[in-house]
């Protein structure tokens, strides 16, 4: 029986591991120490987590959900846990990273699920997507879920989705995060410009940078924000709370350094840029 792996209990890897656990399949569910944790979706079920310390199994499938900022923290438990044919799935926000998994042969996907951790709680709010690049070994993943409800895409086009995901984020974590406020202030008009303008500075950088996007994305992207529930959050939003690491490096601030190597005017960007990288300076 195929072996799964997903690390990090949080809304992504919480409801990857429950899809495959309804669907019968051999799933662990990796945190940093053992525990329970309840999944609404909206009917609870219980999830038990395994500390990803004491681990010795190895795993045909790795679904790394944890944030970005933590792919250090799990490096060496995640060497362990690969052994020669082993495949990686980074469902992470942000770009670039796959460069950290050369532990295995690894593949990003555009992960469309939204929900919130709180505690021991889970709350799944939306959508089970996940978007892999074109590959054979990702229709034979594919494949392999056909049977839960994970909705599985595998694109020629999956550059452009990652780039489209960024543009999604950048809006609605930038400013959730700044006001510590939760989707529901996409609803204010000045906010709503604010974002706006947000959004079309980064479809410049991201044309700029060899992308195609037209500014009806700027329409889209706002019909999806109206389109979360009002007391969504986003992950940059939670990290503030809890006084986290954010994934700043990792989503604004990949847009901000091709906008300063392309020579760009990005007003809206750099302000919000030195905003959040104001919120994780620290004085030593």
């Amino acid at each position: 029986m195929t072996n799964f792996a997903v690390i990090g209990n949080g809304a992504v890897g919480s409801v990857i591991a429950n899809e495959l656990k309804s669907a019968g399949k051999n799933v662990r569910l990796f945190g940093r120490q053992e525990q329970q944790i309840i999944l609404s979706m909206p009917q609870q079920v219980k999830l038990n987590v395994t500390s990803l310390v004491v681990n010795q199994e190895k795993f045909d499938y790795i679904f790394v959900a944890v944030k970005a900022t933590r792919i250090a923290e799990i490096r060496s438990a995640l060497i362990k846990m690969c052994h020669p044919d082993t495949i990686i799935i980074v469902c992470q926000n942000g770009i670039g990273q796959l460069p950290q998994f050369n532990m295995a042969q690894s593949f990003q996907a555009a992960v469309y699920i939204s929900g919130q951790k709180n505690g021991l709680q889970v709350t799944h709010f939306r959508d089970k997507k996940l978007i892999l690049p074109e590959h054979q070994l990702m229709h034979q993943l594919k494949e392999e879920l056909s049977d839960t409800e994970l909705v599985i895409e595998v694109s020629s086009n999956q550059l452009t989705i990652l780039w489209y995901k960024m543009l999604v984020n950048l809006g609605i974590n930038t400013v959730t995060a700044l006001s510590k406020n939760t989707a529901q202030i996409v609803e204010i008009p000045e906010l709503r410009e604010l974002v706006q303008s947000l959004l079309k500075e980064g479809i410049l950088i991201a044309n700029t940078h060899g992308e195609s996007f037209t500014h009806e994305v700027v329409d889209e992207i706002m019909a999806i924000y109206d389109g979360y529930p009002p007391q969504m959050g986003t992950s940059m939003y939670y990290d503030t709370l809890e006084n986290r690491l954010l994934e700043y490096d990792f989503i604004q601030g990949e847009f901000y350094r091709l906008a300063r190597h392309y020579q760009l005017k990005t007003p809206v960007l750099d302000t919000c840029c030195i905003l959040l990288s104001a919120y994780q300076y620290k004085k030593h």
